[in-house]
C-alpha cells in the first residue's frame, strides 16, 4: 500500500482520535453517561444522558472499525479502555435495576431518536461489542429497545429511527410479525415527503435544509447497507435520489470547505458531509472520489481549525465557537457529536478510490456557477471562493417557529458571513432581508413560510407575509431578486394593512475584535460599513428612505447575537408605510473585494428595464416585466 494513502487515512483517524480523547477523560466507571458540560435540552435528563453516550459511541465505532485497516500500537491504549467503558455503559443504561438506567422509550420521546442511532453504532461494532455480549446481556438490551415498538414518531426524518430499531429487533429474532408492515408504512410516509431532484421536505417541519444531507441521504443509505437486501426496488429508488442530490450538493461548499449556515441543527457542523462517504461505501456515488474526499476533508478541517471546543476539550454547541444561545431547545452538551456522521469514510477500505484518487478542485474553484434548484426553492451560487444560498422557498411550520424563523427566513445565506439570532420572540433580527416594525418598536416581524414564484439561475421571486398571529398583523410581500458578483438587486412589492416601518437589512458583518467597524457614506443613497477583512453596503433605489444601523460594536452594547463572532454591524434602509401598497428597492453588497463595493450609477429605472453602471463591474441591465417605474 503506498505510504501517502496510509498517511491520508491516518490523518482521518487522528481527527477522530482528537475528538475522542477528551471524552475518554470524562468516562467514569459505573456510569452510563458522560458529563459533557452544556445546557440541558427540553427533553429530560434521561434523554440527555443517553445522548451523551450514543452519539460519542457512533464516533468511536467509526474510529474503532478503522483500526482493522490501519493501527499503531498506541491506538490500543485508547481503544481498549473505551471499548470496556461503552459496553458497561450500555449494560448499565439498559438495566432497569441500575441507578444509571436510561428509562424506557415512549411516544414521541427523544429516546426513539437515540435508539435508532444506537442501532447503527451497534451494527458497526458487532465484532467488539454486540457479539461479545452474553445471551442474557443481549436480551436485556433488546428488551430495552423493544420499548420503542409501537411508539409514535414525529412525521419527519424521525421515522427512520423507528425503522432502524424494528429492523434490528427482527434481525435478532425479536418482535411481532407486524413490524414489517409498520416499516413498510413508515417508508411510504417518508417517500411522500419527496419533492424531486433528490430533495425532501422534512415532514411536519415543512423545512428544506441540510437535514437533506445528514438525515435523509444518510439514514436511507445506512438502511440500504444494513437491511436493504429484502427490498431491492426500494433500494434502487432511494439510491437514484441520492445520485440526483449529490452532484448539485457539491456546489454548497466554499473553497475553504465551509457550507453556508442555513436551517436548524447547524451545531452539528461537519456532519454536512455525511452522505458522501456512505454513497461511496455503497458504490453508488455520482461524485468523483477525489472531489468527494476534498469536500469532506476541507469541511472538517475548516471547523477543526476554529475554536469549536469548550473548556473540557469537547465539541461545543455553536458554529465557529461556543455559542449556546444559537442552538435549539432540543440540544444538550452531547448533541454536537452527531458530527460523527462525517467519519463515514473511515468505513471504506484503504484501496478504495476515495483514498487513492487524485484530489479535484471544488466546483466553487472552477468559476462563477449558479444552479437553480426548483424542488427545494433554492439557488446555490459561487462568489469567488465563497458560496451563497438564495432562499426562495423555505417553509417554516408553526412548530419550528420556536427554533428561530431566521434560520430559514432570510433572503440568502453566505459562507463567511453568518447571521443574527434574536433573543426576543417579538423582535425578528434585521439582517439579510425585509422586516416590519410597529411604530413603538416593540414588535418586529419577519418572514415565515414562503411560496416560491420563480427559481432561476439569475433571478428569483417569492411570496410571503410579515405577520404575527397574536396581533393579527399582516403585510403581504412579493420579493424579486437578481444578483451580480457580491451584489443583490432586491425589489419588494408590499400590501400593508397597518402602519409599520419596513426595513431591508444588509448581511450582518461580524468581528471577533471590538470596535472593528468603520463607516463609509457616499451621498444620500449609499451607506456601508467595513472591517479590515470584509464589508457590507446598501444603495437605495427610488428615494423616500432613511438609513439606520443595528450594531453590537463592543461588550457594552448588549448581548451577543451573531453566530460567528461576538460583535456585529448591520445597515438597513427603512420607510414608514400605512394601509396600501408600494415598492421598496435597493442594491445590497457583501464581500471582501472592496473595489466591488463602490456604488452603482443608475441609468434607468423604467418599467421592465433597469440599467446600472459600475466602475469595476461594468454595466448591469435587467429586463423583466415585473420591474416598475421608480424615481431615478
Amino acid at each position: 500500500m503506498p505510504l501517502f494513502l496510509v498517511v491520508n487515512y491516518r490523518e482521518w483517524q487522528n481527527r477522530a482520535r482528537r475528538l475522542l480523547e477528551p471524552l475518554r477523560d470524562l468516562m467514569e466507571e459505573g456510569r452510563a453517561h458522560i458529563a459533557i458540560e452544556g445546557k440541558a435540552s427540553d427533553h429530560d435528563a434521561n434523554a440527555d444522558r443517553l445522548e451523551s453516550v450514543g452519539r460519542p459511541l457512533l464516533l468511536f465505532a467509526h474510529w474503532r472499525y478503522s483500526l482493522n485497516a490501519c493501527a499503531e500500537p498506541g491506538d490500543r491504549d485508547l481503544s481498549e479502555p473505551m471499548e470496556a467503558w461503552f459496553k458497561q455503559a450500555l449494560l448499565r443504561g439498559t438495566d432497569p435495576d441500575s441507578g444509571e438506567f436510561w428509562g424506557w422509550s415512549s411516544n414521541f420521546h427523544q429516546h426513539s431518536v437515540e435508539m435508532g442511532l444506537l442501532v447503527i453504532a451497534l451494527e458497526i461494532s458487532r465484532d467488539w461489542l454486540w457479539d461479545r455480549c452474553s445471551e442474557d446481556q443481549r436480551r436485556q438490551i433488546l428488551r430495552w429497545l423493544e420499548s420503542d415498538a409501537g411508539n409514535g414518531h414525529h412525521w419527519n426524518n424521525h421515522m427512520f429511527f423507528g425503522i432502524f430499531v424494528m429492523e434490528f429487533l427482527l434481525r435478532e429474532g425479536r418482535g411481532f410479525p407486524s413490524y414489517r408492515a409498520v416499516i413498510d408504512n413508515w417508508f411510504g410516509e417518508l417517500e411522500s415527503m419527496y419533492l424531486g431532484d433528490g430533495w425532501y421536505r422534512d415532514g411536519m417541519n415543512q423545512s428544506v435544509d441540510f437535514y437533506n444531507a445528514y438525515a435523509w441521504h444518510y439514514y436511507s443509505l445506512w438502511w440500504i447497507k444494513l437491511y436493504g437486501q429484502a427490498d431491492p426496488d426500494r433500494c434502487e429508488r432511494w439510491i437514484k435520489r441520492t445520485k440526483a442530490f449529490l452532484p448539485h450538493y457539491t456546489q454548497f461548499f466554499s473553497a475553504r470547505g465551509e457550507h453556508p449556515p442555513f436551517g436548524r441543527s447547524i451545531t452539528y457542523r461537519f456532519n454536512a458531509t455525511a452522505p458522501f462517504g456512505m454513497a461511496q461505501l455503497l458504490g453508488a456515488s455520482p461524485v468523483q472520489p477525489g472531489l468527494a474526499r476534498e469536500i469532506c476533508q476541507r469541511n472538517m478541517d475548516f471547523f477543526l481549525g476554529k475554536p469549536i471546543f469548550q473548556e473540557q476539550g469537547c465539541l461545543s454547541m455553536g458554529w465557529y465557537d461556543p455559542f449556546e444561545d444559537m442552538v435549539e431547545t432540543y440540544s444538550c452538551g452531547g448533541s454536537p457529536y452527531w458530527a460523527a456522521k462525517a467519519f463515514a469514510p473511515l468505513l471504506l477500505p484503504l484501496n478504495d478510490p476515495f483514498w487513492t484518487a487524485p484530489p479535484e478542485p471544488l466546483p466553487v474553484e472552477e468559476g462563477v456557477v449558479s444552479v437553480a434548484l426548483p424542488a427545494p426553492g433554492l439557488i446555490v451560487r459561487s462568489l469567488g471562493s465563497e458560496v451563497e444560498i438564495i432562499n426562495a422557498g423555505s417553509q417554516i411550520a408553526s412548530c419550528n417557529i420556536r427554533f428561530g424563523t431566521w434560520k430559514w427566513g432570510k433572503l440568502s445565506y453566505r459562507t463567511g458571513l453568518g447571521f443574527l439570532i434574536s433573543r426576543d420572540s417579538n423582535r425578528y433580527p434585521p439582517d439579510a432581508g425585509l422586516t416590519a416594525a410597529n411604530l413603538d418598536g416593540s414588535l418586529i416581524l419577519g418572514r415565515h413560510s414562503t411560496a416560491p414564484v420563480k427559481v432561476e439561475k439569475e433571478s428569483m421571486a417569492c411570496l410571503y407575509s410579515l405577520g404575527h398571529k397574536s396581533e393579527q398583523s399582516q403585510i403581504a410581500v412579493e420579493t424579486r431578486m437578481w444578483w451580480r458578483d457580491g451584489w443583490q438587486l432586491i425589489l419588494h412589492r408590499y400590501i400593508s394593512h397597518q402602519e409599520y416601518i419596513l426595513r431591508h437589512g444588509s448581511h450582518a458583518l461580524s468581528s471577533t475584535e471590538p470596535n472593528a467597524f468603520r463607516e463609509v457614506v457616499k451621498g444620500d443613497d449609499y451607506l456601508a460599513v467595513r472591517t479590515d477583512d470584509s464589508g457590507v453596503a446598501l444603495q437605495a433605489l427610488g428615494g423616500d428612505v432613511v438609513f439606520g444601523s443595528y450594531d453590537r460594536p463592543n461588550e457594552a452594547s448588549g448581548l451577543r447575537e451573531h453566530i460567528q463572532a461576538p460583535y456585529h454591524a448591520v445597515r438597513f434602509l427603512e420607510r414608514k408605510v400605512g394601509c396600501g401598497s408600494g415598492h421598496l428597492a435597493c442594491l445590497s453588497w457583501a464581500g471582501r473585494k472592496w473595489e466591488e463595493a463602490a456604488p452603482w450609477t443608475v441609468k434607468s429605472l423604467a418599467v421592465g428595464s433597469w440599467i446600472f453602471s459600475h466602475p469595476t463591474l461594468g454595466e448591469w441591465a435587467i429586463e423583466d416585466d415585473g420591474l416598475p417605474q421608480l424615481r431615478n
